[in-house]
């Protein structure tokens, strides 16, 4: 009989075995990935899958259309379900005309749902066992083709029963597999008002509450033990894992719930009884007796033990910045700042930038390399809450000139910090920029559903957008697979004070708008790559930097698993319509006088400014939807204001660097100077 097979976890895998002993003929498998989470301590059934030779799937969802085709074009006459996680649809089970069967690890209609291994344990459950029954519209409510009774014995863990229902899994379905390969077998309803049905249970429902009898603790522990998360108690803010407990028969009735009794033996007062702790752990220790444990955490007669105790300071919120000098890093640590509720950490370079920022209290700077001071970078993301990777080569030139160097560090090393925050369950905020959609050519790039395009791959300079983009997915795939908390975000065209300097626009690492005011202060012709008829959208850097705290600050979770675009879609300009406003502005501006005449303009081919390697879009424009309806973010500021608070800043930063005194004359024939 053709079968497809949906198993996972011990249970799955025994089950599977019995289904190939039994001679079905197992035409795909379908099941989960492994959770690293759980230890990896159950067999696979994947492998046992492969050793088959049998094809073997893990879809996210297997009532998808594509597999729904694919399941079908399988021909299978029979499902079989052996501890898989998701509910099978009635799409699905229309595709089997000799039916759908689940095994499911109880004695239904008692403890249908999810953990009900772990859920009798808990309860105190003397008898449990294995249960064979077709699926119907609701979870474990089919007919019951065939039942075992397994008796729980008194010192049962989740582990050794988990491994005695595999095996009395594998020895039912041998018998139940014929009768289905036969078409005999039987059905008996399940009688409803008997049913009971259990939730999830999570890491959390390990908390041991003292108020409790000794009794109902003990089976708690022995419910979720290792390689289950655990139970779990605390000792002030100090977590203490317990692996094994006993009931103290005979306890005297004194102490308080939660109060130690005695620490050799660990002893604690339960609601009724008392509990020892035999084996246990602290939250950096080892496991050991509880003995041991009491002496190493230095627990003591009359001490409470209890729910984790709320700290009385208040614990702001982290921020480590990688790439802190920059005109993002610096201007947005100054914006968390001035929020009480943040302290920042960053590493770069140097700090030219950062002012009196290295005197804040909250603030805390390292001159460093995140491709040298990697163990600095792994111990700072471990300790904060929020980690912002900025640090990239992200100018154009670049791209064309050194693509191996963009590479390694744009990828390779931001990657080290991105499985860092995998590592230690920190927040990531990551910049793309608006560059990572390459060639796309969507009137407004959306976050969500704009194609991401590059060119040939002999144009250089995509390796910067293929790298950001690639990392993009990596980081999604993360939050996807192992619940990373991240936020994208893609600035587009920030312009400002302090974006960079002109002594790199000199060397050719700057903004565009950097670039020209150079060529105004320098007196040299602006110079328009092609025409300068790339169009742009051009930001504030106050608002785009207001934006990425609403990001940082992420109010009711809202942030999480997003893309947002950091733009203007009203600030639309070409670099051409920008230097010819940056021009005017430069022309009314009060230190006008100090600088060369201007010295107009020059048209320019991309292949000799930047290489052979270069190749530019004609517009990016972003839609804000993601900032606007999840932060509330709309930027108001137009574009000539952002290119006058610009200019001067450069204006008077050159003029005090260089000591330039406008020229009396001049002061006499400028209004705004005699002003």
């Amino acid at each position: 009989m053709r079968t497809v097979v949906l198993a996972y976890h011990e249970i799955g895998a025994a089950s599977l075995q019995a289904a190939i002993r039994s001679g079905l003929e197992v035409v795909a498998v379908f099941t989960h990935r492994d959770d690293p989470a759980e230890g990896g301590w159950y067999a696979s059934v994947a492998r046992i899958a492969a050793q088959h030779g049998i094809p073997v799937h893990a879809p996210e969802k297997i009532d998808h259309p594509i597999w729904l085709e694919r399941i079908r074009a399988m021909n299978a006459e029979l499902l079989m379900s052996f501890h898989y996680r998701n509910m099978v649809g009635a799409k699905i089970r229309a595709l089997f005309p000799a039916g759908c069967v689940n095994l499911h690890s109880a004695l239904l209609p008692k403890y249908r749902g999810r953990a009900p291994i772990n859920w009798v344990l808990a309860n105190g459950e003397t008898e449990t066992g294995v249960t064979v029954h077709f699926m119907a519209d609701k979870a474990d409510a089919g007919d019951i083709i065939a039942q075992r009774t397994i008796a729980i014995g008194s010192d049962d863990d989740a582990r050794s029963l988990t491994m005695r229902i595999a095996a009395e899994s594998a020895s039912i379905l041998e018998e139940v597999i014929p009768l289905l390969k036969s078409g005999k077998a039987p059905r008996t309803r399940q009688v409803e008002s008997n049913a009971t049905v259990m939730g999830k249970r999570t890491p959390a429902d390990g908390l041991l509450n003292w108020s409790k009898p000794a009794s109902e603790l003990r089976n708690l522990v022995r419910a979720v033990t290792h390689p289950w998360p655990g139970a779990f108690t605390f000792a002030g803010t100090r977590k203490i894992m317990v692996w094994r407990a006993q009931v103290v028969q005979g306890a005297p009735a004194t102490g308080q719930p939660g109060e130690i009794l005695s620490s050799s033996p660990l002893v604690i007062a339960c609601g009724h009884g008392a509990l020892e702790i035999q084996e246990g752990q602290g939250a950096e220790g080892v496991w050991s007796s509880g003995s041991q444990l009491a002496q190493d955490l230095n627990l003591l007669p009359r001490m409470r033990l209890g729910a984790k105790a709320v700290a009385k300071t208040r614990k702001r919120t982290s921020v480590l910045i990688l790439g802190v000098n920059g005109f993002i890093g610096s201007q947005l640590s100054e914006r968390l700042l001035l929020d009480d509720n943040y302290e920042v950490f960053g590493m770069d370079l140097n700090s030219e930038n950062l002012g009196t920022l290295t005197s804040h209290p909250r603030f805390h700077f390292v001159e460093g390399d995140i491709a040298i001071n990697r163990e600095w970078v792994e111990f700072h993301v471990r300790k904060c809450d929020v980690i912002l990777p900025l640090v990239a080569i992200a100018t154009p030139i670049e791209y064309v000139r050194n693509p191996l160097r963009v590479f390694e560090l744009d990828f390779e090393e931001n990657l080290r910090v991105v499985r860092d925050c995998v590592k230690y369950g920190k927040r990531l905020i990551f910049p793309s920029t608006s560059e990572v959609y390459g060639m796309c050519t969507d009137e407004l790039f959306d976050e969500e559903s704009s194609p991401l395009v590059t060119g040939p791959i002999h144009r250089q300079r995509w390796i910067y957008s293929a790298s950001k983009q690639l990392l993009d997915r990596v980081i999604w795939a993360y939050g996807m697979q192992r619940g990373l908390r991240f936020s994208l975000f893609r600035p587009f065209n920030w312009i400002g004070p302090r974006l960079d300097s002109l002594d790199s626009a000199r060397v050719g690492s700057s903004r565009a708008i950097t670039q020209l005011i150079l060529n105004l202060v320098e007196g040299t012709p602006i110079l328009l790559v092609d025409g300068g008829t790339q169009r742009r959208c051009f930001t504030e850097v106050d608002e785009g930097i207001e934006c990425l705290f609403r990001i940082i600050e992420n109010k009711e979770n809202r942030c999480d698993g997003r893309i947002f675009n950091i733009g203007n879609p009203d600030n639309e300009a070409s670099i051409k319509e920008l230097a010819e406003s940056l021009v005017e502005a430069f022309e009314r501006h009060p230190l006008r006088a100090c600088y060369p005449p201007f010295a107009g303009y020059q048209q320019i081919e991309s292949t000799t400014y930047y290489g052979q390697g270069y190749e530019d879009v004609q517009h990016r424009r972003p839609s804000i939807r993601n900032a606007q309806t999840l932060i509330g973010w709309t930027p108001t500021v137009a574009t000539h204001t952002s290119i006058e608070r610009t200019l001067d800043w450069f204006l008077q930063q050159h003029a005090r660097e260089h000591g330039l005194v406008v020229p009396a004359a001049k002061k006499a024939q400028n209004p705004a100077l005699r002003a």
